[in-house]
């Protein structure tokens, strides 16, 4: 798990702007640093001079690997493109797995992730006539590129985010796992092309401005969504989607088709504008399974079988690791599973480590659940307590480490788990993302599922008839008038200035052309660059930013996620309960209060509690926060106490919106960005 950069420049730029990348993502890989430096060839290839950084270890140096740097002597005169790596070490976490990472003297990559069947495919390219030199992943990865092409994307079992540089072509190829749980994001215009693992990466070495997309924010405010769509709330920068591969200037080889070649020094050719790039997708989760109410194949024990096996194999691959491996904890069904199969796979022996977010005496206290699940597999449990001053304290921190605002104080509870494995040693964290996007284990799931069994109860749910009365606004009178209604019903949209939201209102038509049809086809949606990938998005930056790594078995198994969206709904959702055949087919690992829990929480925070702590000390922060054009600060300041002190306890996520959304622009906007 790592941090991974790069750029190729329009215009010569100083070599230590490598160096600045890596030092704004260090938190991802305090394991070590390497780099890469690409120049143009005065013969059929680009040179390549690998480096080392002030974080290069001296086991890293030398000449045992081709890849790895002679020297901390940086040339002096500018360079056109290169690598950066910021490395944490869990596979192979010698010499053998420093990056950037060369094979046959033709390929270069810098890579994040875990390609957790490595072994097997390692196994099948070396009968295909592939020599290897290290036990990493990463020179797995290499060699099925050199083997497959793109093709080796639809091979891998894991999580990943990497780029590579063919010397020999002049191309680079850069792609992401299928449902984003390593980031990518990218700019891309007159400047040349660069890339990076966040966003903070790009805006801080002087690649992208900080100005904002007012759509995104637009979306963030109204509808609590970021980054669904390619484009991010940044203007400039881009996020490669998940399941998605780039191209740049592809490609010479005639073997890999259907991507138009053009000259192979145009990477750093000097031009007015950007260069050619292409984004294709290699997987879809919607045509992953059947999406519709399908007709059940198998009987419905056969299919609690298949569950239990598909998940015992995700766990017992995402175990794989050279450093101990702990795990979230909340004691819902998701992560309560994990802990058992992690039992069941690692023997009674392996000290499991789990950690939990607890508040004792609250509603939101989910410490008894966990607490039988620790105790029935032998685990060794670390209980974290957050508070609001805690909160309020790391409220600009936590913005800068996520990159986006946030919508939720339960995501600080996360960042707190992971800060609490940090202090302890533990590195790599299983954690239970992904398990309600494929088994329907959000209240809205039981209302997709109602709409085809019962479109009456469907209807009558408050839920529901919010859905209706504002789409039939939308049908008599368009999203203006969908907008408006919207926008009485949510308190908190009234301090968007006026303005601001009359010229966005056309978001509505976006999201009123989404239609699913049933709980599947929800649930691919979920699964396809929207909700679970926003979670995702949180759960890479709490844990990186303590340099942990979270590997989430639910959310990145391709054999699992294609066997739930072909379990038919009624076995998803079943009078009423929520993921009944997931509860089955993990049922001998839970304990029986677990089994029978009801209620879906996971992380939940006393959201409202912590506001009305927090509020009285973050008026002036709130206030003086740069809001400029999207926000009515005089209305904010003038119903402030009132709003920002809620007398109930319902977390509706749009009170800590303004606190989150007012931290993240007080962070970004002290983000010194060094010009190119």
């Amino acid at each position: 798990m790592c941090g991974i950069a790069g750029f190729f420049s329009n215009a010569p730029q100083p070599a230590e702007l490598l160096l600045r990348m890596a030092q704004l993502m260090e938190h991802r890989g305090p394991n070590g640093e390497g780099f890469v430096i690409f120049e143009e060839a005065k013969f059929e290839y680009a040179e390549t001079l690998p480096l080392a950084g002030p974080r290069t270890t001296d086991e890293c140096m030398g000449n045992r690997f081709p890849w790895l740097p002679a020297s901390k002597t940086w040339p002096s005169q500018p360079i056109q493109g290169g690598f950066a790596h910021v490395r944490l070490a869990v596979i192979a976490p010698d010499v053998n797995g420093h990056q950037p990472m060369s094979y046959q003297n033709r390929y270069w990559i810098t890579y994040n992730g875990e390609l957790y069947n490595y072994l097997e495919l390692r196994s099948e390219l070396k009968q295909r006539g592939h020599k290897f030199y290290t036990q990493s992943d990463t020179e797995v990865i290499l060699a099925a590129y050199e083997e497959w092409g793109k093709d080796c994307l639809n091979r891998f079992n894991g999580m990943w985010a990497f780029a590579i540089f063919d010397t020999y072509s002049y191309s680079l190829f850069a792609a992401r796992d299928r449902t984003g749980v390593k980031p990518f994001y990218y700019t891309h215009g007159a400047k040349g092309f660069a890339f990076a693992s966040e966003h903070k990466v790009l805006l801080g070495s002087g690649w992208a401005s900080k100005s904002l997309k007012p759509e995104a924010v637009f979306d963030y405010l109204v509808f609590n969504e970021l980054e669904y769509e390619a484009q991010s709330i940044f203007a400039e920068i881009f996020e490669l989607p998940a399941g998605c591969y780039l191209n740049i200037g592809i490609t010479l080889n005639p073997s890999r088709p259907n991507v138009e070649p053009i000259h192979p020094s145009s990477l750093f050719r000097k031009s007015e504008g950007p260069r050619q790039l292409s984004v294709s997708s290699y997987y879809d989760a919607s045509l992953h399974g059947t999406i519709n109410e399908a007709k059940q194949t198998g009987s419905e024990a056969q299919l609690i079988q298949q569950t239990q096996e598909l998940l015992f194999e995700a766990v017992r691959l995402r175990l794989r690791s050279d450093i101990m491996v702990g795990s979230c904890l909340s004691g819902g069904i998701d992560s309560s599973a994990l802990v058992g199969l992690m039992r069941a796979v690692l023997g009674p022996s392996y000290p499991i480590h789990v950690f939990s977010a607890v508040f004792p005496g609250k509603a939101a206290d989910e410490s008894r659940y966990a607490a039988d699940v620790a105790n029935k597999h032998g685990c060794i449990m670390h209980l974290v307590e957050p508070h609001p001053e805690d909160l309020a304290r790391e409220l600009e921190t936590m913005a800068y480490a996520l990159d986006l605002p946030i919508w939720s104080t339960s995501t600080f509870a996360q960042y707190s788990v992971m800060k609490k494995a940090k202090e302890l040693g533990i590195n790599v964290l299983l954690d239970g993302q992904g398990g309600d996007e494929l088994f329907g284990g959000y209240e809205v799931h039981r209302y997709f599922y109602d709409r085809y069994k019962n479109p009456f109860t469907y209807l009558m749910t408050p839920f529901n008839l919010r859905q209706w009365m504002r789409f039939s606004g939308m049908f008599l009178g368009g999203a203006r008038l969908s907008g408006k209604m919207h926008q009485k019903y949510y308190e908190g949209l009234n301090f968007i200035r006026s303005d601001f939201y009359e010229t966005y209102t056309e978001r509505f038509d976006i999201r009123a052309g989404r239609k699913w049809y049933g709980l599947n086809h929800r649930l691919a949606w979920e699964l396809d660059n929207s909700t679970l990938k926003s979670y995702l998005r949180c759960e890479d930056r709490c844990a990186m930013w303590h340099s942990i790594e979270s590997r989430t078995p639910f959310a990145d198994d391709p054999t699992l996620i294609g066997h739930s969206l072909n379990i038919p709904a009624h076995l998803k959702i079943r009078d009423s309960q929520s993921k009944y055949i997931l509860r089955e087919a993990v049922k001998q690992y839970l304990p029986t209060s677990v089994y029978q829990r009801s209620d879906k929480k996971g992380y939940t925070t006393p959201n409202n509690e912590w506001i009305r702590a927090m509020a009285p000390q973050l008026k002036e922060y709130i206030l003086s926060a740069p809001f400029g054009e999207y926000a009515d600060v005089k209305l904010l300041e003038k119903e402030y106490a009132r709003f920002f002190m809620p007398q109930n306890d319902g977390d509706n996520g749009r009170i800590f919106k303004w606190i989150s959304f007012a931290a993240w622009l007080h962070a970004f906007n002290k983000l010194e960005a060094k010009p190119l």
